[in-house]
């Protein structure tokens, strides 16, 4: 949801209003509104479905994770890639030291052509020819580049009135 609609809904008190809210919700996103069923919502809850699987961490689904944000809004990676980052490791004891301490952090990189982007994100990327996202993965994993990404991808899915 945008941030407007989270506002909305946050205000909403009965079924019935919150009913109305989602068939808004999905026409609003529906690529093809003159044709019957609605292929932004099937895909969105085929893509909940394998990130409440793939991705749930403890007590959270797996959609409701920074990686299975990314897989509803984006789709499955064109390439991804498994790593270790450098980071500083700093503790307060190490105030003194000359020099820092490291750890080597798990990450994954998702990496997309502009041709397996939904098109609505692709025409708003102003000639990237590829959009990275990345994770330190860990107990919880975190998204640490790319947020603005997914950002614009919810954006662009809302057809305007």
């Amino acid at each position: 949801m945008l941030p407007a609609e989270v506002r909305e809904f946050e205000r909403l008190h009965s079924d019935a209003e919150v009913s109305l809210f989602a068939e808004e919700f999905w026409r609003r996103r529906d690529p093809e509104p003159e044709v019957e069923g609605n292929p932004a919502r099937d895909r969105f809850r085929e893509r909940v479905t394998a990130a409440d699987r793939l991705y749930a961490e403890g007590s959270v689904r797996g959609s409701l994770t920074d990686r299975g944000r990314a897989l509803v809004l984006l789709g499955p990676p064109s390439l991804l890639r498994a790593g270790r980052r450098t980071s500083p490791a700093w503790r307060p004891a190490d105030a003194r030291r000359e020099s820092m301490p490291v750890r080597r952090i798990p990450v994954e990189t998702w990496e997309y052509g502009v041709g397996d982007l939904p098109p609505h994100l692709a025409a708003r990327l102003d000639g990237a020819r590829a959009v990275s996202l990345t994770f330190e993965v860990g107990d919880r994993t975190r998204l640490v580049e790319g947020g603005d990404y997914l950002q614009l991808a919810a954006e662009a899915m809302v057809r305007l009135p």
